[in-house]
This record gives structure tokens, sequence and C-alpha cells, in this order.
């Protein structure tokens, strides 16, 4: 049971496991180190693990651990053992600094007592009116035996949901793995990814202009001219990027760096900050206080929607001006004329349509690309996240961000590059998906509504509160999934064979869907599921992923798994070898044929298998090098690792890639980057219709403490108890007319459904506009959101819809732990 603290933490002995770890949040990816050690030993303060003499002052950022850093766990053997992860000193990416988040990765490891102890543990499987635990080859019979029904039938009937990212328990080994899985042995096309209806990437148009998404170094942002984030709140979702990286470039911390990096005579100066967003966020403050001087700072505040028209308008100012890479342009680019011809807009318009005032689009556009004092162009970092990939046009938002930096030559260069500020880490490995062309992708969750699929298999992730039109999928999934549950009250003591058969009749005849879900936690979908697998996470096995500026780690096992759960690779190969069974009972050579290969014991034979077996007709971030690593080298690597792609092995160590397009080749067919037309669109009809309908502009995001689907966060009591619900923000205006105040419950509605949060009166956002944290499964803000989607990528606007609002009341009790001090 977790130990309970006062004043004091044991110190590790010097004879402690010392284990790398890669932070499981944020895309950053900060390195760890977990020390474990058996309960009942300790270091003293001359002689510990840490080897650090804690019986003299130490300084302020130096190595030192908080309660939340600690936990006292049990392994499988019986004995209990402290754990204590702390940042790693040493480690490039956040040099010994740690987010909020990973500051508390040692208390999300399960204890049976703590604040994690609902982890699921046990392989589930709907009897009797409940779900019961049972073992994994009784639940692995009843999945397959289902799974080969409707796969004899049609395989495109068996939708899975899944996740596509390391960190979180991700990497490339349980993708690569529930990729091999559906996409190759089984052969489905109706798949989706965690965040988002349909399978698809976030930036098809970048990669469509030649312009991989991870192009940069988080070194080359803290040396660049100007750093732009558009659509991006990086101190709270990416926050050692921004606190490590970012801020000493803003205080001229990294002016030795430029001058080693930047050419001979080129000026060279502290840093500067554009931030693109409707709220002036944390992010902002931050820069203003942290980073020296507020005049390196601008915020053009938005209006939602109109990034595009203010890219548009940018690209077409600093044209008019004759600062383009005019160069780079004719020697490395195409299709800039048919850009500007359709992209040309006036500084006025342009100002209109954002709400930004034209003097603040002048001074961001002299920021980006008017020549230094040495005659140099500037050096730009551009980051943009989900305010534009989630934004009114998928496509056009992100190519139109591309178009301003191949203008200014914002690639390739030292202090530059055009990167996705990201979300969770990545660490994507799969076969080939051979679906159609993304503009006819099936969006699965709308389709799910409106009685498609026989399967719905959620893996790692809950679409109940995080996708389209939220409300109305998890309505439908409870109807079509109890359809096959009176099914199975109705068969008592059955076999598995007598079910299977039970079960495929009421999802071919009767409308049912039989839902398997595979997580950590009980999520919303567990309550409709049929099946649940229990699955291990970060620290409980051994993972790998890449940061957002690609760089590849081990992410080493520190505890077990509670219970029996597996690795979620594991957990794929025990799914194919009893469809592989059930094939060979029925003498199917062929289709047993077809689920070989996942002969795994460890997740290290998946990485083998997948990133660095490097099979044919694979879609992997390692690339063709991919398999030059190995756990062993990534092991030795430690927490810095390798970034992608990796060049060569040399004298034991691996030697990677700082950027990409170094060399001036893109990834088209030319070679050329290819600049595209991006006008701004309208509206989309059903988002015009609540837009018009009710009172409230509603965006949404993220708040610093809370992580993706608050599958941790909203158990830990530390975060839980300060952000017990999603939060609204509201201007003073709206509150005074609604007579609300700070820690009111009220409820948002519109057409698709209805959501409760806790009001936050603040001139953060502006007049009839509300920003709403999502990621909350007790209070859904994706039940607002419409079923558009972009029809040439099949990304929804989640960041666009409109609602209105009554007041419910206040829960004293609720808010107790919440604090409404002005963040800003």
């Amino acid at each position: 049971m977790p130990v309970a603290l006062n004043d004091r933490l044991p110190l590790p002995p010097k004879d402690a496991e010392v284990k790398n770890v890669t932070c499981e949040f944020c895309i950053v990816g900060c390195g760890y180190k977990a020390y474990k050690w058996p309960t009942g030993k300790e270091g003293t303060p001359k002689s510990n693990g840490y080897g650090v003499d804690f019986s003299k002052p130490q300084p302020t950022y130096g190595l030192w651990a908080s309660e939340n850093m600690f936990n006292t766990i049990k392994d499988r053997n019986g004995q209990s053992y402290h754990v204590c992860v702390i940042p790693d000193q040493k480690c490039v990416v956040n040099e010994g600094q740690n987010s909020v988040r990973g500051g508390m990765m040692a208390k999300t490891l399960f204890t049976a007592t703590g604040d994690t102890r609902d982890r699921l543990k046990e392989p589930m499987i709907y009897r009797g009116s409940n779900l019961i635990e049972t073992s994994w080859e009784d639940a692995l019979s009843l999945v397959a035996k289902v799974y080969k029904r409707v796969i004899d039938e049609n395989p495109h009937d068996l939708s899975h949901k899944t996740f596509d990212h390391g960190g979180g328990g991700g990497g490339f080994e349980n993708t690569w793995a529930t990729g091999k899985l559906f996409h190759m042995a089984i052969g489905t096309h109706s798949a989706s990814i965690h965040n988002r209806p349909a399978y698809n990437s976030e930036v098809h148009s970048s990669r469509e202009m030649g312009v991989g998404e991870l192009n940069s170094s988080y070194y080359d942002t803290s040396i660049a001219d100007t750093v732009m984030f558009v659509g991006m709140n990086p101190y709270e979702c990416q926050t050692n990027l921004f606190l490590v990286h970012v801020i000493p470039n803003l205080t001229g911390a990294t002016q030795k760096e430029k001058e080693k990096e930047y050419e001979r005579g080129e000026s060279v100066a502290s840093g500067r900050i554009i931030i693109v967003d409707p709220r002036r966020t944390a992010s902002i403050k931050a820069a203003e206080e942290l980073g020296g001087n507020p005049k390196n700072v601008l915020h053009l505040q938005i209006q939602p929607g109109t990034d595009i028209t203010l890219m548009n308008t940018l690209v077409s100012y600093i044209i008019d001006q004759g600062w383009e890479a005019k160069e780079f342009i004719q020697k490395y680019t195409e299709n800039f004329d048919t850009m500007i011809k359709t992209n040309k807009i006036s500084l006025t318009e342009g100002a209109k349509i954002t709400g930004i005032p034209k003097e603040k689009i002048i001074q961001a556009a002299e920021w980006l690309a008017k020549p230094k004092p040495s005659g140099h162009r500037p050096r730009n970092a551009i980051y943009y996240e989900k305010g534009v990939i989630w934004g009114i046009k998928n496509y056009e938002g992100v190519a139109s961000i591309v178009n301003l930096a191949l203008l200014t030559e914002s690639i390739g260069r030292a202090g530059t590059g055009v990167c996705r500020g990201g979300g969770h880490q990545e660490g994507y490995t799969r076969p080939e998906f051979h679906g159609p062309h993304r503009s006819q992708l099936a969006v699965i969750d709308e389709d799910i509504v409106h009685g498609k699929y026989k399967i719905y298999s959620v893996w790692g992730t809950n679409p109940f509160g995080q996708s389209i039109m939220a409300e109305r999928l998890r309505e439908a999934v409870h109807r079509r999934a109890n359809i096959v549950k009176e099914v199975i009250d109705n068969l008592e003591g059955a076999d598995n064979e007598t079910l299977a058969d039970a079960i495929y009749n009421a999802i071919t005849h009767k409308g049912g869907l039989f839902v398997v879900n595979i997580d950590i936690y009980p999520t919303q979908v567990s309550k409709a599921a049929h099946v649940i697998l229990p699955a291990a996470t970060t620290m409980e096995m051994n993972l790998t992923s890449m940061n957002g500026e690609r760089r590849l780690r081990l992410s080493e096992k520190v505890v077990d798994a509670p219970g029996s759960s597996q690795p979620d690779c594991l957990i794929a190969a025990g799914i194919a070898n009893a469809l592989k069974k059930e094939y060979e009972k029925v003498g199917n050579k062929a289709m047993a044929k077809r689920f070989e290969g996942f002969d795994w014991r460890s997740e290290e034979d998946a990485f083998r298998d997948g990133f660095a077996g490097q099979g044919s007709n694979m879609a992997s971030q390692g690339g063709p090098t991919g398999k030059l690593a190995s756990y062993k080298i990534l092991k030795e690597a430690g927490n810095d690792g390798v970034q992608l792609p990796i060049k060569e092995i040399k004298g034991g160590r691996l030697i990677g890639t700082r950027q990409l397009y170094t060399d001036k080749k893109f990834g088209t067919k030319s070679g050329r980057a290819t600049f595209l037309p991006t006008p701004q669109p309208p509206l989309p009809a059903p988002v015009k219709k609540q837009v018009e309908k009710y009172e409230f502009w509603v965006n949404s995001g993220r708040i610093n403490e809370m992580w993706q689907s608050n599958y941790h966060t909203s158990r830990i009591d530390f975060t839980a108890s300060r952000w017990p619900m999603a939060i609204v923000e509201i201007h003073p205006k709206d509150a005074a007319f609604h007579k609300l105040t700070s820690g009111d419950i009220i409820k948002l509605y519109n057409d698709y459904g209805s959501v409760q949060g806790i009001a936050i009166v603040t001139d953060s956002v502006q007049p009839k506009q509300l920003f709403m944290s999502f990621g909350f499964q007790n209070s859904v803000m994706n039940d607002l959101v419409t079923e558009y989607v972009d029809p040439d990528t099949k990304i929804p606007f989640y960041k666009g819809t409109a609602a209105s609002l009554v007041k419910v009341g206040r829960s004293p009790s609720l808010v107790a732990g919440m604090s409404f001090k002005n963040r800003l």
C-alpha cells in the first residue's frame, strides 16, 4: 500500500535498481530515472543511490524528489518495493526539469489501495447480466470465434479503433502488433484512430507538399530568431519544449549557440515569440514574465476558424514587401504562382476577417521575413497543433502554415523548422493501410451511429468522450450492445461455440454490435463491452517511441503490471493465435497462414518483428535504417536516445539526424516542396446552424495538469481534486449577464447534446466565446461537437461548435479543492 508521508522520503540505497523511463504524457518525452528498492532498506544522506550528499544544501534546480515522485508497490512475487521516478539531470530534452504531469509518474503505478486501484487486472466477459473475471484462454476463445464468423462473411464488418502513438502505453511494439493483426491478418479497412473517427493522418497536406511534420529539433527551436506557435498552448501542452528550449532563447541565454550555428556576420539577438490563439493563454503570460522582454512577445488574438486567412494575409504582405525567399522558391519549390493567385488577400481584408489589427499582422510579418540588420533572412521555428489540425478545414489549415514556412525558407536551416507541436509521443509502425483514398475514408463512429458494422474493437482509447457527436455515439453503441447482451442473458451456461453463434446472429440479423474493449482502466466504453482485456502500460513493459524531434528511446520496464494484464502487443498476438487455432480446427490452411508470425514471447520480439524488422509494405517512422536499432543499443543510449532516421552505428553509438531537408530534397516526385492553394472555407453547414441558433462559440483544449482522456489524472488525487470536472472559461461581461461566478456549475447545450462544467470567469476569452477543457469523462465537451469532418481528410472540426448555457447551481464540496485565482 502507498506510504503516508509527512516530512521525509526514504532515499534509495546505493544498490537500488535504476531504469531509464520516458515520460508517458506529452510529445516532448522528458527523460526520467526510476529507482526501485525493497521496502525496509534505505540509503543515508551521505550514501545513497542518487549519488548526492544531502547532508549539504542543494541548489534550487538540483536533484530532488517530491511526494508525487514516490510510491510503494507490490510486484507479482509478493515483494513490496519503493519506487521513485525523478527527472534525468543529464537528458538533453528536459535537462533535469519535469512537467507537472511527468512529476507524477510514480503516482500512476498500480497500488491496491491507492489512486489507481481500479486498474483492470483480469480478462472479463459478459455473463449473467454482469462483467465477470475469467481466464485469458476463455476470453480470447470467444473473441476469436466471433471474429472468425465475421471475417468469413466480410472482414470489413469488423471495425477497430486503436491508438497510433507512443507514450501513454503506446509505442512501436504495440502499434505494430495491432496494425499487423487488423490490417494484415484480419484484413479490415474499417479502422479509425484513437482521437478521430477515421483512419487518417492529421497532416496529409504537409506530407503531400513534401514536408514531413517533424523535421527539426528542440535545439534548433532554442536558436531561432522567431518562434511561432499557431493553435498551440506550449506551456500547458509541451511544457519543457517551452520552459527548457523556448524561454532560454527569449532571454538571450542561447546567443553563443546562435553565433556558432549562424553564418559569419549574421545578426544575433534574443529570440522573439508569436502566439496565434483566440485566448490569452498561460503560454503568453509565461513568455512575458519569464522571457525577459514583453516587447518580444506578440499575441495574435484571432477569431476562431480564420487561421487560414491569417496565413494567407502574412504570405501576401511578405510578397508585397519583396521579403520572400526568392532563390529558395525558384530552386527548390513548385506551384508558387498557383498558390499566390488563389491565396492573395489584402492586409485590410485579412485584418477584418481575423479580427487582428493590421499593425500586429505587419509586426508578425516583419519578425518572420524582414531581413535582419546584417541583411540575412530571419530563422523561424514554426509550430502548429490542434487549434489548426482540428480547425475549420484540416487540409488547407495545415497547408497554409507550410506555405508560410516555405515562403520564408523556414526549413532545413539551423534555427528553423515547420512542425506540428504534437500531443502524445509518436510510435507508428504498421503494415501499409490499403483502405480508400483519404477523401473516401469511412467515418467509422458516424457509421456506427447509423447501424453499420458488426464488431467494435476499442483499443486503448475512449471514443465515448473523444469523438464527434459523442453523446449520440454513446447512445447508439449502448443500444446496439444491449441487443447482444440480451441474447447472452438468455444463454446461461452455454459454451463459447454456442455463444458465438448466438452473438453472430444478433449482430447480423438484429442490429447488434459486439464490443471488445482493451484498456488499462474501466472506461465509459467498458460499460457497453462484452469482453474486456486488461493491458499493461508505461513502466510495466518495455516500450519504444519517439518525441517531437524524432528522438527514439527505450522506456524500460520497472514494475509488474497488475493481475494478469499484458502488453498490448502480446494481447494482439493472443488474439491472432486464437484465430489461427480456429482456422486450423476447420482445416482452412490459407486463413490459418494469415495469422502466423505472432509467436512473440516478449515486447522485444514485437519490436524486432516490426520497427527493427523493416518488413515489406510497412509504414514506419523508423525509415529504412530502423533495423539498426535494438533494445541493447537503445538501452546504452539512455534517455538521449537517437534522432531518427538513424544514419549509422559509430563506435557502438547510434548516430541520428538533427534536422531534415538540409539537402533541400523534399518528399515529392519532383523533389521540390509544393506550395498549395488554401482559400478560406465558409463555416460548415452543421456548425453554422449551431452558431446561428445558440449564444456562444465553444472552443476546447487541455489544462496543464490533466492529460488526454484523463485516464490517470482523473484518478490521482493531486490533479482530480484540483480539476474535478471540465472547466468552462467565460468572459466577465457574459458571466455578469448570466449571474455567474467562478465555481458555479453550468450546463451547455445545443442540437447534439448537453454537458455540465464548472464556470471560470476570466478575460482570457473574448466575449461570446467559451473555452471548455476536453478529456473529462464526467463532463464530455465532445457531446456538443457536430458530425462535420473535413471532406478531404475526414478530420473533425472539434474546435468549432456553439451552445447556449444555463446555470445549474453550486456544489461547495465539488470545488473545495479548486483555486479560482486568476492564472494570468
